[in-house]
C-alpha cells in the first residue's frame, strides 16, 4: 500500500530534499584536487580555500567560468590561459560526478512510497548542464533546483522557498539532507527538518536515531 507521508519526530514528512555534492555524490577525489592545485601552482590545502572563496557568486551565475577561474588564479598569484581554464572547468565537473548509487536508490524507494523528492544544489552552469544532459545520470526526482539556473543559492531562504513551491509542500512536511551545517540551519529557520550528513552511513545513522519510519539508504 502506498503512503504519502512518513512519520518522524511528530511530523508527517511528504517530501525529501537532497543536496548534490557529498550527499548524492561522493567527496571530491584527491587526485582531481591535486591536479587543479598544480595548474595554479599552489598546494591542495590552499587550493581548497581559494576554490571556495568565489564559489557562491559562481554558483549563482553571477560570474562566468572565465571570471571565476581568473579570480581563483589571482588569489593564487597565478595567470591562466584559455586552455588551462578549459581544463579546470572539465576537471571541476568530473570530480563532482562520482555518484552514490545507494542514495539514488533510496530516493527512488521514497518515491515508491508516494513521497515527493527534489535535488537542491549550489551548482554552476557547467555542472547544471552535465546534469540536465544526462552526463551525470540522476533522474526520477520531482524537482531539480540548481542555483545557477534560478540565480539563487544556499543558504539564502529564497532558494529553499523556491524548492518548496516546486514540490508543493509546506516546510513542516519536508526533510532536507545536506553536508553543510549552515545550509541545515537555514532550512530549519524556515521550519524544514534538517539532517546534516555527508555519506549514506551518516544519513542512516541520524535517521535511525530520529525514528524515521521508512527505508534507509543502505
Amino acid at each position: 500500500m502506498r503512503s504519502s507521508s512518513v512519520p518522524i519526530r511528530g511530523r508527517s514528512i511528504r517530501a525529501v530534499i537532497l543536496d548534490f555534492g557529498e550527499v548524492i555524490t561522493q567527496a571530491p577525489n584527491l587526485e582531481a584536487i591535486a591536479s587543479m592545485a598544480a595548474t595554479l601552482n599552489v598546494d591542495p590545502g590552499q587550493f581548497r580555500r581559494i576554490y571556495s572563496a568565489h564559489r557562491y557568486a559562481y554558483d549563482r551565475d553571477d560570474l562566468s567560468p572565465e571570471q571565476y577561474w581568473n579570480a581563483v588564479a589571482e588569489d593564487a598569484g597565478a595567470k591562466l590561459d584559455a586552455g588551462q581554464i578549459e581544463g579546470l572547468r572539465r576537471t571541476d565537473v568530473e570530480m563532482w560526478s562520482n555518484l552514490q548509487p545507494v542514495v539514488l536508490k533510496w530516493a527512488a524507494e521514497l518515491k515508491s512510497l508516494g513521497l515527493r523528492t527534489a535535488v537542491l544544489s549550489n551548482m554552476h552552469l557547467d555542472m547544471a548542464d552535465a546534469v540536465r544532459t544526462g552526463k551525470i545520470p540522476i533522474s526520477g526526482f520531482d524537482c531539480l533546483v540548481l542555483s545557477s539556473e534560478v540565480r539563487m543559492a544556499k543558504p539564502d531562504a529564497q532558494i529553499f522557498q523556491h524548492c518548496l513551491g516546486c514540490l508543493r509542500v509546506e516546510p513542516g512536511e519536508t526533510m532536507f539532507v545536506d553536508d553543510r551545517e549552515r545550509n541545515i540551519q537555514a532550512a530549519e529557520a524556515l521550519g524544514i527538518l534538517g539532517v546534516c550528513a555527508n555519506s549514506p552511513a551518516a544519513i542512516s545513522a541520524q535517521l535511525s536515531i530520529m525514528g524515521w519510519g521508512a527505508p534507509l539508504p543502505e
